[in-house]
This record gives C-alpha cells, sequence and structure tokens, in this order.
C-alpha cells in the first residue's frame, strides 16, 4: 500500500487526477506478485537456453505491465486522451519495477526481522490431487528414479514430478541439499555422523559433493 501510494503520486504529476492515478499504480502488481514468484526461482548460469528463458521472463513483466497501463488508461480516459510519453517508456517501466521490487523486498526482510516470519506453505499435486504442506512440516525430500517422494514429520509421503533441483529452489530456506538425491530439512538434522545425517530419526546419506555444505551448517548451528 504505501509503495502503491508513492507510486500514486508520482502520476498525478503526469496529469491524472489522484484516483485515476492510483488505479494506474494498481496495474503494478500483478507484475510485481509475478516477480516476487518467479525471480527468487532464477538460476544464473551461462548457458544459452538459461540466457534465453531470463530474458524471455523479463520481456514478458515489461509487456505485460504495458499492456494494463494501456487498458486502464483507455478504460478511464475519454477518447483521443493520449498516454504520457514517459508511461510508454520502457527504460522508465523496467526501472519502476526494480524500485518496487526492491522496495518490496527490504520491506518484507524488515518485517520478519522484527516481526517473525510467518509460517510458509507449499501446494504441489500428488496423485491426481492438490496437497497443501508448511515447509516446517517437510523432513526431507527424495528423488526416487522419474518421482520424488515428499516425506512429512509425521511419516506421511507424497509423490509428485517435481524435480528435486525445483524443490531445491522452492524451498530454499531451511533446506539443505546433502546428496544428489536428497533435501533435508535442517531445523530436524539432530546428529551428523560420518557420510550421513540424522533427521526426525532418519538416517540421510551425505555425498562427498554436499559435505562441505553440511560441515558449515553444523558449524553455524553450534
Amino acid at each position: 500500500m504505501v509503495e502503491l501510494l508513492l507510486l500514486a503520486t508520482m502520476i498525478v504529476s503526469m496529469g491524472y487526477r489522484f484516483g485515476q492515478a492510483f488505479m494506474l499504480a494498481t496495474m503494478f502488481l500483478p507484475v510485481l506478485l509475478a516477480m516476487k514468484y518467479f525471480l527468487p526461482q532464477i538460476k544464473l548460469e551461462r548457458r544459452p537456453n538459461n540466457i534465453i528463458g531470463i530474458g524471455c521472463l523479463f520481456l514478458s513483466f515489461l509487456v505485460t505491465v504495458y499492456l494494463l497501463l494501456m487498458l486502464c488508461h483507455s478504460w478511464m480516459m475519454s477518447y483521443g486522451d493520449q498516454m504520457p510519453s514517459v508511461l510508454l517508456n520502457p527504460v522508465f517501466l523496467v526501472l519502476i519495477l526494480a524500485v518496487l521490487f526492491a522496495v518490496d523486498t527490504a520491506i518484507g526482510r524488515w518485517l520478519d526481522k522484527h516481526w517473525g516470519k510467518s509460517p510458509s506453505s507449499i501446494t504441489f499435486v500428488s496423485e491426481r490431487k492438490n496437497v497443501t504442506l508448511l515447509t516446517k512440516q517437510i523432513l526431507y525430500v527424495e528423488s526416487n528414479d522419474t518421482e520424488t517422494w515428499v516425506h512429512t514429520l509425521d511419516g506421511e509421503r507424497f509423490r509428485n514430478k517435481t524435480s528435486i533441483s525445483q524443490w531445491e529452489q522452492i524451498l530454499e530456506d531451511g533446506f539443505l541439499r546433502t546428496h544428489r538425491s536428497f533435501l533435508v530439512n535442517v531445523s530436524q538434522v539432530s546428529e551428523v555422523n560420518g557420510d550421513a545425517v540424522i533427521a526426525g530419526g532418519i538416517t540421510i546419506p551425505v555425498s562427498r559433493k554436499y559435505k562441505e555444505k553440511v560441515n558449515i551448517m553444523v558449524m553455524s548451528q553450534s
């Protein structure tokens, strides 16, 4: 709301009434929400497919906000009223989106620091049914051939087709890859024993590739 009010105030200077400016400001919200979902999942790797995909993603953000602004302007204004050229400038739109995303991220971190994070949840499809779990309920994620199994603290297991690499991106904070086939909830790790960790009474292997990360985790918790 703070961001919308500030943005609306800026748009008022372009000749709109405040109500009109506020409506135009809200057109940035769908794109901002999409950015909050997709940007944390991006892996910056120097591969042609990844670079093209990232470029297409940012282009879709820009085109979407441009179309939303045009539709909103056409709906509110009389025929023949031209949209200010600055709102048609792609550099300006990219700058506004970047500032909104940065401010939103900063506000979120400040709220998390002072008020604590609200419990996050994840929804996925398992055996043709939608399943919603709090991330803190997940004990570990296991890759098994073409499937991935999500194991919970109460012993349930949900099969799905999302790869373990995608799960690693989705869960991020609080989960650690210990093996090419295992992703574990760090808060549930009670013991590190050689080439394995114990989480919820379950022994989960640690491969050579991920051993250093596991050791860093142990040191940070001690």
